[in-house]
């Protein structure tokens, strides 16, 4: 009866013109607790078989619905934008690489639970946007439907200085907490939900923990109590100043910003990096704050019986790490899409109030896209779910009265090949060839089963076209999805001459031409036209944005549209050549630099020409002219370039 009452409120309360939740309504809301680790790979968790002792994370994997098959990005800010949204981070500018700024209109978990009543709090790692100290007028995460906000916005930070980036507290930047990051992100936290239940308010509380993410700065206490099979491999015991400097010196910005701290001129001096066996005892003991923290959020929630009336989400942003990371038993790691770099230990407490019938393991794949839209199904929202989410709620494969799936995947594009996944099959697309695993019974990837089955191969090139276009990106890796162009140059063309004499000039070389910023979105793609004359052979010749004045096209990334690697041998006749290459796989990142890369085959001289170059985004839409008449040759660092009336 009691539940028929709430009912019977409800629906009242919808029918008015004006609906104002009641202290009643506002009970049966359950509360929502999201617990993200950083880089912790699949085996590190001691229920999963690793040497450190996780025994609170332990506690929520055994009485969660286990995610067994749980899919997340090879790295952290795309992984987040997905968990935020349940868009395809490639969708949101939030990939394939991290440090892109995700768009405060999207719905995101924030704005979203807010609107339906939550008080809504994020402590820790942001990494969607840039921090306001560094890029003034960036937006503060209160922005994104957040009512408190205490962290920092970077990849990752001192843990007791907190770095260069800044450490927040909603909008204001506090410089002088140098309490452990970790311990100050229960602290608020849990600050947080004791206001939010002194206010008769549900919450959802989003905890982004920095750990295990490097720099693996420790406590002395926490060294105690490592594992005595992991430290008595070190041979050699530093300091905790000295271990702080050698973790921090990884991240080179740290040090200045440290010395100036600290006021102690010692942090600008050369410090001996860190041993294997010395990443692995300090990744232990940051590991067990984890632990213990996320320890502290369960007992509070425990000791004030809110446990019955609360979610609890845990899992990692990426896999581990190769320095001191466990993904057993999968191959790779971080920054790849092997099962080590994108599966995660996953598990979602449910109370008996929110749903009576919970299985203890759900093995069909899901992921981080999927939990927005669970989330939303099990507190019963009432406003409509975003149109066009690549996520699904997963109630169903939680109570196990899914069916089979049959026709789900998963689907991610990095650096130089796009892969996508189902239950079984997992099919890796480079430029020039597929790999196939069979992953019910080669779930370590150590087989290519391409050959032994075409059908299969078939489908999902098929299928990851249609996961590729649907997604909208302009890949680096094979041909943009364009109807063919021709070259159409005009008055004003960009002329460079180039000569070889010397066995040092039959290298590779690349010829700095632009400075024009633009911050590189999964959508754009360059476009150009291009002209070789020359009386001996060259290589190749090709026009790219450049990185510390280097091609980012080069080796396996970089296919035109005749799905031909820019930088692959070429047959120069002379005549104009229009270029298209898509930019993907170097989003969202800022790029300035614009260059000609070449290489001679054998001594000689050659004018290369160059017209409408320009970014633009898989709409057709011109985002930047690079170079399209003399107005733009002001960036010019070259003395052999010219312009010339074609």
């Amino acid at each position: 009866m009691k539940n028929s009452k709430i009912s019977n409120l409800i629906l009242i309360g919808a029918a008015g013109s004006v609906c104002v939740p009641t202290i009643a309504q506002q009970k049966v809301k359950p509360n929502i607790v999201i617990i993200l680790a950083d880089d912790l790979g699949h085996g590190d968790l001691s229920c999963m078989g690793g040497k450190t002792p996780t025994p609170n994370i332990d506690k929520i994997m055994a009485a969660s619905t286990r995610f067994s098959n749980f899919m997340t990005c090879p790295v952290s800010s795309p992984t987040r934008a997905g968990l935020l949204t349940g868009l395809h981070p490639l969708r949101t500018g939030q990939g394939p690489e991290t440090d892109g700024t995700l768009d405060p209109n999207i719905v995101n978990l924030g704005n979203y639970f807010q609107k339906e009543g939550y008080k809504t709090g994020l402590f820790g790692k942001w990494h969607n946007s840039p921090s306001p100290f560094k890029e003034p007028g960036a937006n503060y995460i209160n922005k994104y439907g957040f009512d408190r906000y205490v962290g920092f916005y970077a990849g990752g930070i001192d843990y007791f200085t907190k770095g260069s980036t800044g450490w927040f507290h909603d909008d204001k930047q506090v410089l002088d907490e140098m309490d452990y990051s970790t311990d100050l992100i229960s602290k608020y936290a849990i600050e947080f939900m004791d206001k939010s239940k002194t206010a008769n308010s549900p919450f959802m509380c989003y905890v982004p923990f920095n750990a295990v993410h490097t720099p693996l700065n420790v406590k002395e206490e926490l060294l105690k109590r490592v594992p005595v099979e992991i430290r008595e491999n070190v041979t050699k015991f530093r300091s905790m100043t000295d271990y702080q400097k050698a973790a921090d010196s990884r991240t080179p910005p740290l040090m200045p910003y440290n010395a100036k701290v600290y006021n102690d001129d010692s942090w600008n001096e050369k410090i001996e990096g860190l041993s294997h066996e010395e990443m692995a005892y300090l990744y232990s003991a940051v590991l067990i704050s984890l632990d213990d923290n996320v320890g502290k959020i369960m007992d509070y929630l425990k000791q004030t019986k809110q446990l019955d009336n609360t979610i609890v989400l845990f899992f990692c942003d990426n896999g581990g790490t190769p320095e001191a990371g466990n993904n057993f038993p999968f191959s790779g790691f971080k920054h790849s899409i092997f099962e080590g770099g994108v599966h995660s230990a996953a598990g979602m407490m449910i109370p008996k109030s929110v749903l009576p019938n919970t299985i203890k393991n759900a093995p069909e794949m899901c992921g981080y896209l999927d939990m927005f839209p669970t989330l939303a199904e099990l507190t019963k929202s009432k406003q409509a779910l975003p149109a066009n989410l690549d996520g699904i709620s997963i109630v169903d494969k939680i109570k196990g009265t899914s069916k089979p799936q049959t026709d789900r995947y998963y689907y991610w594009a990095w650096r130089n090949h796009d892969v996508i996944r189902s239950d079984k099959w997992k099919l890796f697309r480079y430029w020039n060839k597929v790999v196939l695993y069979d992953l019910v019974n080669d779930i370590a990837e150590t087989k290519d089963v391409s050959v032994e089955n075409p059908e299969v191969v078939k489908k999902l090139k098929t299928q990851i076209d249609l996961e590729a276009k649907k997604v909208g990106a302009a890949y680096s890796h094979i041909p943009l999805y364009l109807n063919p162009i021709q070259p159409n140059p005009s008055s004003g063309a960009i002329a460079i001459e180039l000569e070889a004499k010397t066995a040092e000039d039959l290298k590779k070389q690349t010829l700095y031409l632009f400075n024009k910023s633009i911050n590189i979105l999964p959508e754009y793609y360059l476009e150009y036209d291009i002209k070789v004359e020359s009386n001996i052979e060259l290589s190749y010749c090709y026009f790219s944005p450049l990185k510390e004045e280097k091609p980012i096209f080069d080796g396996s990334i970089g296919v035109d549209m005749n799905g031909k690697l820019v930088q692959s041998p070429t047959k120069f006749d002379s005549n104009w050549k229009h270029v298209a290459v898509g930019l993907c796989a170097f989003a969202p990142k800022k790029s300035g630099q614009f260059g000609l890369t070449f290489l001679f085959k054998t001594p000689g001289k050659a004018t290369i020409y160059l017209d409408n170059i320009l970014i633009k985004n898989t709409k057709g839409e011109t985002i930047l002219e690079v170079f399209v008449d003399k107005s733009d040759t002001k960036g010019f660092k070259s003395p052999n370039v010219s312009v010339v009336n074609i």
